[in-house]
């Protein structure tokens, strides 16, 4: 009898946690907060390191409308996160459409995380097109990120 896998689900905290001091210890600020996400029916969790260089971009993801090798269906893309591994560099990370693109800067150590709303099958705002690819590309030095995709 063939079996099969059964869908879990993702649960992503992220927790942010600050002390401003006082001169009198009694008035410092502790702040904290947890947010937690769980996103149902993952079947499957993809995670890459991947080597960007300062000379070319680095295709980390394309997306199609059907299931095609070397690709993730558009419809299926419940969470991505892109960590920059990096201590000291930061990387380019570029959203690209059929004809528009954005390039953001990801600081050394820090994290973006796109949600099931990251990725639309159809134009989110006029002038922008779906998403197709995003691209990295390191800045000062070649450098490594992580890339996580979570697809039902």
């Amino acid at each position: 009898m063939a079996t099969e896998l059964t869908a879990g689900t993702l649960t992503v905290k992220i927790t942010e946690t600050v002390t401003i001091a006082h001169a009198t210890t009694a008035d410092n600020r502790t702040l904290e907060q947890t947010n937690t996400h769980t996103i149902a029916s993952i079947l499957n969790l993809d995670r890459r390191v991947i080597k960007l260089s300062t000379t070319s971009e680095t295709n980390l993801a394309i997306f199609t409308t059907a299931e095609l090798a070397g690709s993730y269906k558009t419809a299926d893309v419940k969470y991505i996160r892109i960590t920059n591994l990096d201590d000291t560099n930061a990387v380019k990370i570029g959203y690209h459409g059929a004809s528009d693109f954005a390039w953001v800067n990801l600081d050394p150590d820090s994290s973006i995380i796109l949600g099931a709303g990251g990725v639309e099958t159809a134009s989110t705002f006029s002038a922008f097109d779906a998403l197709k690819t995003i691209k990295g590309k390191a800045v000062a030095a070649n450098s490594q990120l992580e890339l996580v995709i979570a697809t039902v």
